[in-house]
């Protein structure tokens, strides 16, 4: 009964840690509101886009080869850093009607200001993005 009671807690308390990584995915034509904790002031940030792109064949090859997007990030004090971000529209999975997009944005990052973080992405040129399903946010905690 010991072992049963220890294997039970063993779970119970690995269980209860915080994920290393999380995952937000806002659908439509944007704009891509992301709310991001980095309350942790011991730990770094890795941050992945991710996409899919719908159409027909035709349409996917026709496409500019990088989609300019503009990033806002929002500090818990208000403070806001603009930058232009290209997403490359070449994926690795793709089908006939769809593209996925999975793309490396930055890394390592350390906030100046810990706490929650708004990251807004809005695409510069909406014709551009037509076909894009929504946009994703992948964000990795480590340490190093």
């Amino acid at each position: 009964m010991r072992k049963v009671a220890f294997a039970l807690l063993l779970v119970l308390l690995t269980s209860c840690r915080e994920p290393l990584s999380t995952e937000q995915f806002v659908r439509g034509a944007g704009p891509y509101v992301f709310s991001v904790d980095m309350s942790d002031t011991t730990a770094a940030y890795d941050f992945d886009l991710y996409t899919r792109l719908e159409g027909t064949h035709t349409e996917m090859i026709t496409l500019q080869p990088n989609a300019l997007l503009r990033a806002e990030w929002r500090s818990p004090s208000d403070s806001v850093l603009v930058e232009k971000v290209y997403l490359p529209l070449q994926g690795e999975h793709e089908t006939y009607y769809t593209r996925d997009i999975y793309e490396p944005y930055r890394a390592n990052v350390r906030p100046v200001e810990p706490g929650v973080w708004t990251l807004t992405i809005r695409p510069e040129d909406r014709a551009q993005v037509l076909p894009l399903r929504g946009m994703g946010l992948v964000v990795k905690k480590h340490r190093d």
